[in-house]
């Protein structure tokens, strides 16, 4: 287990789901709409907890652990490479 990491109760997990789905969906929609790119990291997850406890990938059931955000990055560029489309490589930041 990541060090740190908090286990979540069934119920409060329910609750967090009646929350969190209903955004789930409304990502989802916008993505269709837009045709933009979708990593469904919920889905991921839920693969990956299968296999490993969920604190690992994700402390406290919201936020990713250092191991859920080398499962995203690693993830990325696999859905990137099966749409077909180019995607530059260079990244824009701008300092706030």
């Amino acid at each position: 287990m990541t060090r740190g990491a908090a286990r979540i109760g069934e119920e409060q997990r329910e609750d967090w789901r009646t929350d969190l789905d209903p955004k789930i969906q409304a990502v989802r929609r916008l993505a269709r709409r837009y045709g933009a790119r979708l990593l469904a990291a919920d889905g991921m997850f839920a693969g990956l907890a299968a296999v490993v406890t969920p604190e690992h990938w994700s402390a406290g059931g919201v936020h990713p652990t250092p191991a859920g955000h080398a499962a995203l990055a690693e993830a990325w560029p696999r859905l990137v490479a099966r749409s077909g489309r180019a995607v530059s490589n260079r990244i824009a930041y701008r300092a706030g």
